[in-house]
């Protein structure tokens, strides 16, 4: 990729992440406490799309991380919250820096619907990852409820300029099997009526289908094929 693109790409994020967003993170407790959980202790871990550390910050005590991404603003404030190391990568034009196998784990939250192309992403992300290493990510449940009928009032439901891609759980599955096996999908955070501390969430005891048509969020689990 010619650098002046690259430089022109995280020029881009580092204006839109500038705007009160390196210190933001995505789907709330909810999110945060599924992927402490999903990550654990003792591991190896690679983030794909680290930012500043918003979502790290909560698995990196315990395991050996390091971040990739296009933002030099986020990178600078990873390395200097986390003392991790990060790398300044366009996911969608450079391979990863790293050899095969490398990881017992790779992170991809909330990066798949930003990239131009992500199964060349997710092919890097398998050549990385050891054998029975595990890919967590997650992406915005686009055709959630909500959205569903802000669309059928002729309203705007997607207003992020850098969303490239908009994903249910079946695009998303289908997007993730040609690299990765043994797939699981969760629908966490949101709300099935309201909003905010007054909002009636959607409950993790809920059936399936129920929280995948509230959910805020999808995250995903996968294993090397």
């Amino acid at each position: 990729m010619a650098n002046s693109q690259k430089e022109q790409v995280a020029a881009f994020y580092e204006a839109h992440h500038s705007r009160g967003k390196y210190d933001y993170l995505y789907g709330g407790e909810d999110r945060k406490e599924l992927f402490i959980k999903l990550v654990g202790t003792g591991k190896n871990v690679l983030e794909v799309g680290c930012r500043a550390g918003n979502l790290t910050q909560h698995f990196a005590q315990g395991n050996q991380v390091v971040g990739v991404d296009i933002d030099r603003a986020a990178l600078k404030l990873f390395e200097e919250r986390l003392g991790c190391k990060g790398h300044w990568l366009d996911v969608d034009d450079e391979p990863l820096p790293f050899p095969d196998k490398a990881f017992d784990m790779v992170v991809f939250s909330e990066v798949m619907e930003h990239v131009r192309f992500p199964q060349k992403a997710l092919g890097e992300i398998r050549r990385v990852l050891k054998p029975e290493g595990r890919l967590i990510g997650s992406v915005p449940n686009a055709f959630r409820l909500r959205n569903r009928l802000r669309f059928l009032v002729g309203n705007q439901y997607e207003s992020d300029p850098s969303h490239l891609r908009q994903y249910s759980f079946s695009i998303l599955r289908r997007e993730l099997e040609p690299h990765f096996r043994d797939i699981e999908l969760h629908p966490v955070s949101g709300h099935l009526l309201g909003g905010g501390s007054t909002g009636i969430p959607v409950f993790p005891w809920l059936p399936f289908r129920v929280r995948a048509l509230f959910a805020l969020d999808l995250v995903f689990v996968g294993t090397p094929k």
